[in-house]
């Protein structure tokens, strides 16, 4: 009688505790989801953390409880819009084979998707120097596995992954930069930039050009959808 009491008694509290992690996990994407409508619609660099608290409706406890700094919350904002895009990305490069097909194919992808809205890309500029590599851990498995394919293959001629990946955010982090910063560049820009990375790969000049040129459909995101809804409400009326 003893064990089953406890046993019986023991299902409320694990039930409780289930509820309590779900509403966990659900106020810490709330506070997410407000802090990124923050900055679509006051910039980059305005916001403090009474905005966050303000748009997101809890309390400063509340908050503070989840993140301590707007720091803290802007990566999460930019580990969000990565999962996002690098979702969007997966199901362009499921017909590619080729490691440096899907290596162009997701560069162009994420800079295409991250050039898209000056918060965005902004946010994922920023973050990749502060966080020193890829902006989640699922970024850098993906990009890691793509390295080790290409050089186990042959296709790449590397002396290091680690190099080779940290140029590679770099060049994107730059050519996104350059994009959002107006500055003249040609259309092709971001293919050439591309087909100068698998040049360092190891691919020949020719090829490179190829295959980051290749025809490539850039996704359509929601969280694009969302930003240009943003901008079309915030402009003057007449």
């Amino acid at each position: 009688m003893t064990v089953g009491a406890t046993i019986k008694g023991s299902r409320p509290n694990t039930r409780r505790a289930q509820i309590g992690r779900a509403k966990r996990v659900r106020t810490r994407k709330d506070l997410v989801t407000a802090a990124f409508h923050v900055f679509a619609e006051k910039g980059f660099d305005v916001p403090v953390v009474a905005d966050f608290i303000e748009a997101s409706g809890v309390s400063r406890g509340t908050f503070y409880n989840y993140f301590r700094t707007r720091e803290e919350i802007l990566a999460a904002v930019a580990d969000e819009l990565a999962r996002e895009i690098n979702a969007l990305i997966l199901p362009v490069l499921s017909d590619l084979r080729d490691p440096a097909e899907r290596v162009a194919a997701s560069a162009r992808c994420f800079i295409g998707m991250a050039a898209r809205d000056p918060v965005r890309g902004a946010i994922l500029v920023r973050m990749i120097p502060i966080a020193g590599g890829p902006l989640n851990e699922q970024m850098r498995r993906h990009a890691v596995a793509l390295f080790r394919e290409g050089v186990s293959s042959g296709r790449f001629k590397i002396e290091s992954i680690q190099a080779a990946h940290d140029i590679g955010l770099g060049m994107v982090a730059m050519v996104v930069r350059t994009i959002l910063g107006k500055k003249h560049v040609p259309a092709n820009y971001t293919q050439v930039t591309v087909a100068m990375y698998l040049r360092s790969l190891g691919i020949q000049a020719r090829e490179a050009t190829r295959i980051a040129t290749m025809a490539l459909k850039i996704p359509i995101d929601p969280v694009g959808a969302v930003l240009s809804a943003i901008r079309r409400k915030q402009r003057p009326v007449g």
